[in-house]
C-alpha cells in the first residue's frame, strides 16, 4: 500500500511539474492552440461561404472535423515536445527515473497532461467556431447522444496523447520546428475536417489513403454523434477505429520510451 502511495505521488508531482511549466507560457500555448483553427475558420468557415465560393451548409461539415483537428494536434505537441526536449536537452528523464516509479507510470504522466491540454484545445476552438460560423452550423445531436460525445472526446485526447508520445520518442528538439509541415500538415488535411470520409468515394485511393490518418476516425466519430444528418462512417465502426489506434500507437510508444529510457 505505501508503495503505491508513493507511486501516486511521484505521478501527481510530474504532473504537476509539467502543467506548471505550462502554465508559464500560457499565453504562447493558446496563441499556438488558436491560430491554426482560427485562420482555417475565418476563410473557409466564414469567408468563402459568404461570398458564395463555398455552400452555406459547408461550416457544418467543417465544425465538427475543427473539434477534432484542435484536440488531436494540440495533444499531439503538448506530450510530444516535452518528451523529445527531457529525453534529448533536459535529460530530466533522468532525474524523474530516481522516483520510486516504473518508466511507464513516467510515461503516463507525460501522457496525461496531454490529455489535458488536448480537451483545453477543444475548449479554446468552441468559442471561435460559434463567433465565425455559429449561424451556419446545424447541430442535431439528441440529449442522449450527449455520453457518447463525451466518450469520443476522451477517446480523441488519448489517441492525440498516445500520438504525441510516440513521436515524442522519434522527433528530436532540433526537428521539432519541421514537424508541423513535414507531419502534422499531412495529419490535418488528410483527416476528414473539410470532408466526410464517404464522400471521397470517387477517389478510391484517397478513402484508402485517409484511413491511415488518425484524425479521419475522430472526426467521423465526433461527426455521427453531432451532425447525423451528414453521411458519415458509422458511428460504432468510427469509434472501434479511435479505439484501435490507441492501443496500436500506445503499444508502440511504450516500447519506444522504455527502449530509449533503458539505451539513454
Amino acid at each position: 500500500m505505501k508503495a503505491k502511495n508513493l507511486k501516486s505521488t511521484a505521478f501527481w508531482a510530474m504532473v504537476h511539474r509539467d502543467l506548471l511549466v505550462q502554465w508559464r507560457d500560457k499565453w504562447e500555448f493558446v496563441f499556438r492552440v488558436g491560430m491554426l483553427p482560427f485562420i482555417l475558420i475565418l476563410v473557409y468557415g466564414y469567408m468563402l461561404p459568404a461570398i458564395g465560393i463555398l455552400p452555406a451548409g459547408f461550416p457544418t461539415h467543417m465544425f465538427c472535423g475543427m473539434i477534432g483537428m484542435s484536440m488531436l494536434i494540440t495533444g499531439i505537441h503538448g506530450t510530444a515536445v516535452p518528451t523529445s526536449i527531457d529525453f534529448h536537452n533536459l535529460r530530466e528523464i533522468e532525474d524523474r527515473l530516481l522516483a520510486p516509479v516504473s518508466s511507464r507510470t513516467v510515461a503516463f504522466a507525460k501522457m496525461f497532461v496531454g490529455v489535458l491540454e488536448s480537451f483545453i484545445g477543444g475548449l479554446i476552438v468552441l468559442p471561435i467556431s460559434l463567433i465565425f460560423m455559429g449561424s451556419r452550423i446545424s447541430i442535431q445531436m439528441t440529449p442522449h447522444a450527449i455520453p457518447l460525445l463525451m466518450l469520443a472526446l476522451v477517446l480523441t485526447a488519448l489517441d492525440s496523447a498516445a500520438l504525441g508520445l510516440l513521436v515524442g520518442t522519434i522527433v528530436k528538439p532540433s526537428q521539432i520546428a519541421a514537424m508541423f509541415p513535414g507531419f502534422l500538415m499531412p495529419v490535418v488535411f488528410l483527416g476528414s475536417i473539410f470532408y466526410t470520409w464517404k464522400q471521397l468515394a470517387p477517389i478510391p485511393v484517397m478513402q484508402v489513403i485517409t484511413l491511415l490518418d488518425p484524425l479521419t476516425w475522430v472526426n467521423e466519430a465526433i461527426r455521427g454523434i453531432m451532425t447525423p444528418q451528414i453521411d458519415s462512417l458509422p458511428l460504432l465502426i468510427a469509434l472501434l477505429g479511435v479505439v484501435v489506434w490507441i492501443l496500436v500507437l500506445g503499444l508502440i510508444a511504450f516500447r519506444r520510451f522504455n527502449k530509449m529510457v533503458y539505451n539513454h
